[in-house]
């Protein structure tokens, strides 16, 4: 059943991000929510936890694992454009390599691989005004070492920055708020 919900939804996505028929916020939160991938908007992940807890615990095991992720952003927080956006990625591992895939077009996408998928639990720096109670983030990665701080510092340089850039991608976060918290 579930490689027939990815045959039919992958198609779907990429006619969509290339211009195709439109895919509505809501009718990618009812796939998401019928186990078919995870879906984040606006840079928290909204639905499909458990698909993607599946996935990690495979990949974690050594087991050839798959999830595909969606990313749906509303408009441009810079009011250049207000177009909804959403993007494609497809995430697998096998024989201890995690690569990842995205579609740019019909006929280009992007590949990269990593050696590892690290978790991070990190509460806001404390003079922060963020309104989150905890930031749950997974980061593909090259180095097993590699810590939320230097993950947090890479943010916005490019591999033009030379030995400062670390090659990293945050794949998976989940804010977890006050009213969300569990009562102590």
């Amino acid at each position: 059943m579930r490689g027939r919900i990815l045959a039919v939804l992958v198609p779907v996505l990429l006619l969509s991000a290339c211009g195709g028929r439109e895919v509505s916020l809501e009718e990618l939160r009812q796939q998401a929510a019928d186990g078919a991938y995870v879906l984040s908007v606006d840079a928290d992940v909204e639905a499909g936890r458990d698909t993607w807890m599946d996935f990690y615990e495979a990949a974690q095991a050594g087991e050839d694992a798959e999830v595909t992720l969606v990313s749906w952003y509303s408009g441009d927080p810079f009011d250049v454009s207000r177009q909804d956006r959403f993007y494609t990625y497809h995430l697998s591992f096998a024989d201890g390599v995690y690569t990842l895939t995205a579609p740019i077009s019909e006929e280009e996408s992007v590949l990269e691989t990593y050696a590892c998928l690290l978790c991070f639990a990190e509460e806001p720096l404390a003079r922060s005004e963020a309104r989150y109670q905890e930031v749950i983030a997974y980061v593909l990665a090259d180095d097993a070492d590699l810590t939320w701080r230097e993950v947090v510092g890479n943010m916005g340089r490019s591999p033009v920055d030379g030995p400062l850039y670390i090659r990293e991608r945050i794949i998976y976060s989940e804010y977890v708020y006050a009213a969300e918290a569990e009562p102590s």
